[in-house]
């Protein structure tokens, strides 16, 4: 076959299989045509419609089970549910599920009937309806069905990293409590502060106003750790006073933006080190002469003592004062050390002359 055949044939055979297709498809779907005609109106229209109900009669194109009158004869029934041969207008358990309709939540589903929380899910299992927590009222909809749902979110609360929908996740809000303040993450009224809205608790997040300066920083310098727009570069004279320097001379090589592993130059920086390394010693330094000099005028006032003490038991109390004055470190170590050794001087002394003055007796 030549290929110029082929190319009239093929599309031949795809035109006849699609007809044929469809023919199939119309043969197999029910007629709903009338055998009679007649004035029904709910389920075929203008079919025969012996009691006037508005349901037609069935015939063999159309039965009860495809919305046919069951009772063709009797207007004031038409269909019958569970099939016991009792209309459902009359019947007082249209689905059959032992369930009276007067108390079933859902009579015409044979599959449920109860719902203990009144959540709108079924007490009974196996059923698109069922409630996993059946006890427990809840509108959740995904992995558990009825289950408690705080925030409304149709997620279970147990399922939930925010349960009560506040925006900050439960783990942290735990997390975030304290001895004295405890924050529940079932209850959107207990929140934590959170001022940059990040989801992360002021008092866990190390960087409150977000502006990429770790507060510890912030606080170093003397800028605002909840104002993102001030930061340590704009301290001074309303504008940028340095910059982070990351290597190289290309157009990242200076940023900015906050970067621990880069080098900083800025007024903010030098002012922090002359601060720390120069103005804080120089003024420690008359504080460190007063204690010195306040150090040594006790020493000197316990020698003098104990140079002018005149018997053994005022020697006895000075050495428990020495004791004393080097525990709570109002004077040197190395003061203590010669206070002793003037106390032992002066109270051997003291012993020489008792025993000289024993022997001339």
């Amino acid at each position: 076959m030549s290929p110029a055949m082929k190319s009239k044939i093929v599309p031949l055979l795809l035109v006849t299989i699609l007809l044929f297709s469809v023919q199939v498809s119309a043969d197999e779907t029910p007629s709903t045509s009338c055998e009679a005609p007649g004035e029904s109106t709910e389920d075929r229209v203008g079919c025969l419609d012996s009691d006037g109900d508005g349901w037609s009669d069935p015939d063999v194109n159309w039965n009860e089970s495809m919305g046919a009158d069951a009772f063709p004869n009797d207007a004031n029934e038409s269909r019958d549910l569970d099939g016991d041969g009792i209309g459902d207008v009359a019947d007082e358990d249209m689905d059959g599920d032992l369930s009276l309709d007067d108390v079933d939540v859902w009579p015409e589903d044979s599959g449920i009937w109860s719902d203990t929380d009144g959540d709108g899910y079924a007490d009974q299992g196996l059923h698109a309806k069922s409630d996993n927590c059946p006890f427990t009222y809840g509108k959740s909809r995904y992995r558990l069905k009825g289950c408690s749902d705080i925030d409304g979110d149709f997620t279970p609360d147990i399922y939930d990293d925010d349960a009560d929908g506040d925006g900050i996740r439960n783990e942290m809000e735990r997390a975030a409590s304290s001895g004295t303040i405890l924050y529940d993450p079932y209850n959107a009224a207990s929140t934590p502060l959170d001022t940059d809205k990040d989801t992360i608790p002021d008092v866990l997040d190390d960087d409150n106003d977000n502006d990429g300066w770790p507060d510890d920083v912030e606080l170093d310098r003397g800028s605002d750790v909840y104002d993102k727009e001030e930061t340590p570069f704009n301290l001074y004279f309303g504008t940028g006073t340095g910059f982070f320097y990351s290597g190289g001379l290309s157009g990242d090589s200076f940023s900015s933006e906050y970067d621990a592993e880069s080098i900083e130059f800025s007024l903010s920086a030098l002012s922090e080190i002359v601060f720390e390394e120069l103005v804080i010693p120089f003024l420690l330094v008359p504080i460190y002469f007063a204690i010195f000099f306040a150090r040594r005028g006790e020493y000197k006032k316990c020698l003098a003592e104990i140079e002018a003490a005149k018997s053994l038991k005022e020697l006895i109390k000075l050495e428990s004062k020495v004791n004393l004055m080097v525990k709570e470190k109002k004077i040197k170590v190395y003061h203590g050390l010669v206070l002793r050794n003037a106390l032992e001087e002066s109270e051997s002394k003291y012993k020489s002359l008792k025993r000289f003055s024993h022997e001339e007796e």
